[in-house]
């Protein structure tokens, strides 16, 4: 059962759908909310090039823009307090300096979920495209991992692609037991070259969501595409409010969350994508 969210504090588009998502699950769920406001001093102050008598102005310009940084968190952090008010949630901000994936690592040891937006990097650059900070989350997460996109639905239909691998069966278990979308209809999709085979594997799954109390159907889809292509099809088809799977499966699994099709279904997904392995 889900007690305890820790969400990333930024301003990015998806960073804001991440936080009203966990919000609303902290709020549906009646558990704590953490939201998390990293200052990464280091990226700020990086070394630049400058000229003869260039030091003093480098070091009152990153005087400056840490100050402006601090303050820029300080209003995140504000407005994080009025959501959770305004919602009936209990929270609490954590501040932090360093290197924002290992401080995320770190605090969600104390959590059982983390939310962050697809393109949150505490660096506060509008960039569309996943970050380095989620990239390094998704290879190595502690605890279950929600990434959103622009448009993070709270209710709908949720996806959860199962190959049968053990990586696969944690990350099923693990959505299992948090409960968070119990509420929902939910559908397992298995793939395999053949389609009864693809069918059991998809019933497995099945049969243990059922078990917990979920409103589930089994697809068993017979195909050789790849697995993100048919992920995003399936998304597409059934308007999914949230995908979620395992990594580090089998080979075509493995190359989902490691090469370039990870991006692909990170940033094509409509909908949130939750990841535990």
């Amino acid at each position: 059962m889900l007690r305890s969210i820790l969400v990333a504090l930024d301003a990015t588009p998806a960073s804001a759908a991440a936080q009203r998502l966990a919000i609303e699950l902290a709020r549906r769920c009646d558990c704590q909310i953490t939201g998390l406001a990293i200052l990464d001093r280091d990226h700020i102050t990086g070394p630049t090039a400058v000229g003869i008598g260039g030091m003093a102005y480098k070091q009152h310009r990153d005087r400056v823009k840490l100050e402006e940084a601090a303050a820029f968190l300080k209003q995140l952090e504000q407005a994080f307090q009025k959501s959770c008010e305004e919602a009936g949630a209990l929270w609490q901000v954590i501040e932090s300096e360093g290197e924002p994936y290992r401080l995320i690592e770190r605090e969600s040891g104390r959590h059982d979920l983390m939310v962050i937006g697809k393109d949150t990097d505490f660096h506060f650059e509008f960039d569309p495209s996943t970050t380095q900070t989620v990239e390094r989350l998704l290879q190595d997460n502690p605890r279950p991992l929600i990434v959103c996109p622009e448009r993070a639905p709270a209710d709908g239909n949720v996806l959860v692609a199962y190959d049968g691998t053990l990586q696969s069966s944690r990350s099923l278990h693990m959505f299992a037991l948090l409960e968070h979308a119990k509420s929902q209809p939910v559908h397992v999709l298995s793939v395999a070259s053949d389609q009864a085979e693809a069918q059991r594997t998809a019933s497995y799954g099945a049969e243990l969501l059922t078990k917990h109390g979920f409103d589930v159907t089994a697809h068993g889809i017979a195909s050789s595409a790849t697995p993100s292509d048919i992920i995003l099809s399936e998304c597409q088809t059934l308007d999914a409010s949230l995908i979620a799977m395992g990594a580090f499966g089998q080979r075509t699994w493995r190359e989902l969350f490691l090469g370039s099709a990870t991006k692909r279904l990170l940033n094509a997904a409509p909908c949130p994508l939750f990841v535990h392995h």
